[in-house]
């Protein structure tokens, strides 16, 4: 299967399976933030962990060859503060900013330790097969979206109601999201992070929805293994602005949270 993105001397090309939901010639949001995890991965040295990352995306990044680069902007013993920017015909279209730091091997108090496995409810949803892509989940609500990223993911659903402001589900990665390169733990949770918007979308009438112009992810460890829980949910006020907020979860248990900011945007038909 094709991955992501092909990678053709500086400048990384998306397949057919970077569409977005929200229009036939924009990539979806988890395209362009796995990328530019991708680059800021390089500049973390052994030691230390990611922990938050903020993704800015300016305008709609297009089905067309991007750049990316990575810099540190502040290199420290114990944290290291980076930025990514992502490019289209030499022009910034997005950037990340990520903060790292250092591990060590501490002694949790018992109160205090979290959970060594998600909620039974999780759990259950886990060992059921997958279906494969939202489309399983819209048809049910006489929506069908255009192929993409979200129509590629297998989900294991635990509560998703498409639309209705809230949604837990499992989801995988299925392919890589550079040809060759296989992906780590933080590209995989760094790109399925932006479907937490989906999975808790808000429709406000038929052809009204919300779409985010961030990612702030936070993680207080690595996820283990392919799969990654997602629990959702949309808060929006009446002047137009939402918050997804998410809570992450792997086999072991919650690993972070996921927060954006939403926007009313028309739903896209699925017609070019």
């Amino acid at each position: 299967m094709k991955p992501l993105f092909e990678r053709r001397g500086e400048l990384f090309s998306p397949t057919e399976h970077c569409a977005s939901p929200w229009g036939p010639v924009t990539i979806h949001g988890g395209a362009s933030s796995g990328l530019l995890a991708w680059a800021l991965e390089a500049q973390i040295p052994a030691g230390m962990q990611l922990a938050r990352l903020t993704v800015d995306l300016y305008r709609p990044v297009p089905r067309e060859p991007l750049g990316v680069a990575a810099r540190v902007v502040r290199e420290g013993r114990r944290l290291r503060l980076l930025e990514a920017m992502l490019y289209h015909d030499g022009r910034e279209i997005g950037r990340a900013s990520a903060l790292a730091l250092a591990t060590a091997a501490v002694a949790i108090p018992e109160h205090a330790r979290l959970d060594t496995q998600p909620p039974a409810s999780m759990r259950e949803a886990l060992e059921r097969p997958p279906v494969i892509g939202i489309n399983a989940i819209a048809n049910r609500v006489g929506r069908e979206f255009s192929a993409g990223l979200h129509t590629l993911v297998p989900l294991k659903p635990v509560s998703l109601e498409l639309g209705g402001g809230r949604g837990s589900t499992w989801v995988q990665l299925p392919v890589e999201l550079i040809g060759g390169i296989p992906n780590s733990p933080l590209v995989r949770v760094a790109t399925l992070a932006d479907f937490s918007n989906g999975f808790a979308q808000l429709y406000l009438d038929a052809g009204t929805g919300f779409i985010n112009a961030d990612i702030t992810l936070n993680l207080h460890r690595m996820p283990e293994g392919e799969w990654i829980g997602i629990d959702a949910r949309t808060r929006a006020q009446p002047h137009g602005v939402a918050m997804a907020e998410s809570e992450l979860y792997d086999v072991r248990g919650l690993i972070g949270r996921v927060s954006q900011s939403n926007l009313t945007m028309a739903t896209f038909s699925g017609k070019d």
